[in-house]
């Protein structure tokens, strides 16, 4: 995508927010975020529970060989990916090539590539996991009309194809089986290409994704659960904001709130920064569940308020864990080692 579209793209999403501030007006918007007080506290620290459990989760792919970072050392890792994916808009990965970097410093290079595909694919599967429950939310609170109920009817068989699709590249690694795909779509065809010489290096990634699955299905669930009890955590941070304004709402209400927020804003990922979107779904879901709709817009502020805080804790142990690692001396595993 072209620097002029993503400018275009992020004025797009700059006019909506600013037509949502000036409907609903500065005074009240500053008024009711505020209102949320001492509550600002536990939603900063929500978060960082919601990223005990990423970290968790993704220990669990690293397998149980000793030279696995150790847990606070692997959280500052997750943070300051979180903060790389926020930072680097419509790619949002970021964080990716940073954490292979930094685990290969105790797992070896592939090993560590294996362990951070692993964990990003049960991020996305606990993420499809939590629309799929927003959605079956939306279909039982939501206003039984058709303009509401076929959409998320029609989302709902999207999303759990997708999530079955996910989960199948658990079971069989999928690797592979996507670069065969990429040779056959004429746009990214070059692509493929350049990544043909690394195939081999794919199917050994594909049999130890596999493995993980097979070996230990017990440390697949669990690690899946702590992911999906992650992105409900988040949705918590809803409940917290409304209740800290005088809102009543129910957590299957920001539940639903939260879930199909980040469907609609994980929909519209080439805006930059989620700028509008995400004060624009949040503001039109408050309506459709009877709310206050301008809370939509000062949940979103707050929302932000807490990114920005996480992001440059996140940037701040990113300065930490390279120092950490300069003098660390890679360790490669053995061949037949597996993955977990």
């Amino acid at each position: 995508m072209s620097r002029r579209i993503q400018l275009l793209l992020l004025a797009a999403g700059a006019a909506l927010f600013g037509a949502l501030v000036h409907r609903i007006g500065v005074a009240q918007i500053v008024s009711n975020a505020s209102a949320v007080g001492w509550l600002f506290g536990p939603i900063v620290l929500l978060y960082g529970v919601a990223y005990a459990c990423n970290t968790a989760a993704w220990r669990l792919t690293m397998g149980t060989a000793p030279t696995r970072p150790g847990f606070w050392r692997t959280y500052a890792m997750t943070v300051s990916g979180f903060s790389l994916n926020f930072v680097t808009p419509m790619v949002n990965a970021g964080g990716e090539p940073y954490r292979i970097a930094t685990l290969s410093a105790w797992l070896g290079r592939r090993r560590a590539a294996t362990s951070v595909v692993l964990h990003k694919m049960l991020n996305a599967l606990a993420l499809l996991l939590v629309w799929i429950t927003a959605l079956l939310l939306g279909l039982a609170m939501l206003p039984r009309t058709p303009a509401v109920q076929a959409p998320i009817g029609l989302a709902l068989a999207v999303v759990t194809l997708l999530a079955a699709l996910v989960l199948t590249g658990h079971q069989r690694g999928g690797l592979q089986r996507t670069l065969d795909l990429l040779h056959r779509l004429p746009l990214l065809d070059r692509l493929a290409r350049s990544l043909e010489p690394r195939r081999e290096t794919l199917a050994e990634m594909d049999r130890q994704i596999a493995d993980f699955y097979h070996a230990s299905p017990r440390r697949f669930w669990t690690a899946l659960g702590l992911e999906y009890g992650s992105r409900a955590l988040w949705m918590v941070e809803y409940w917290l904001i409304c209740y800290g304004v005088g809102i009543e709402v129910s957590f299957p209400q920001a539940f639903l709130i939260g879930g199909l927020s980040s469907l609609a804003q994980n929909a519209l990922f080439f805006v930059p920064y989620e700028l509008g979107t995400k004060e624009g779904s949040l503001y039109a879901l408050f309506d459709l569940t009877g709310l206050d709709p301008s809370a939509g817009v000062y949940t979103a502020i707050v929302s932000r308020a807490r990114d920005i805080l996480w992001i440059a804790g996140g940037l701040g142990l990113l300065a930490l864990t390279r120092h950490a690692t300069t003098g660390s001396a890679p360790i490669t595993p053995t061949p037949a080692e597996p993955a977990a």
